[in-house]
């Protein structure tokens, strides 16, 4: 299907771990949608056609000595986790889902949009929000740096659900 993958073995470590990079971030958000990867980003989680119970990749990785995580930036969104060695097959399935068949089930809409304004909130403190907030407004007027990242309650207002589903069509794929 296109997608590159880096295989690393290393038989000194005692954790199997998965990564995987989409080429979208903030700066590919419509211009009426500002947030619209992070939120992407954090509905991806929320249960799959073949996992569809809500947290339960979570619960398998806690249960399996693991642990993930996500992060959007301008052009790059990155999914990772790590688990057990004898957990791995299993969670590589689980987490290679995410990208197969998300269900973005609407019922979490609203939840993932707090959480995403939270996240905001909470950064808004930290000194790399405030120095990129100073550069989104140096830049020429019109570039795409200008665009608000994280995304809140304001900017995700809605129905979410066409922008998301265009969004995760256009840029969700292996080739990208």
């Amino acid at each position: 299907n296109g997608l590159d993958v880096l295989l690393v073995s290393d038989t000194k470590v005692d954790r199997s771990a998965a990564s995987l990079s989409v080429g979208t971030g903030h700066l590919f958000d419509p211009e009426d949608k500002a947030g619209l990867a992070h939120y992407l980003e954090h509905m991806l989680f929320l249960g799959t056609k073949k996992f569809p119970k809500v947290g339960s990749f979570k619960e398998f990785l806690n249960q399996n000595s693991g642990s993930s995580n996500a992060y959007t930036s301008s052009v790059v969104t990155n999914y990772f986790f790590q688990v057990s060695h004898d957990g791995f097959k299993e969670a590589l399935d689980r987490f290679s889902d995410f990208f197969k068949a998300p269900l973005f089930d609407p019922k979490y809409s609203q939840r993932e949009v707090n959480a995403v304004s939270s996240e905001h909130d909470k950064n808004r403190l930290s000194d790399g929000w405030r120095s990129g907030r100073v550069a989104s407004l140096i830049t020429e007027p019109g570039h795409p740096m200008q665009h608000f990242g994280t995304g809140n309650k304001e900017t995700l207002a809605g129905n979410n659900r066409p922008y998301l589903l265009s969004f995760y069509k256009k840029y969700y794929s292996a080739s990208n």
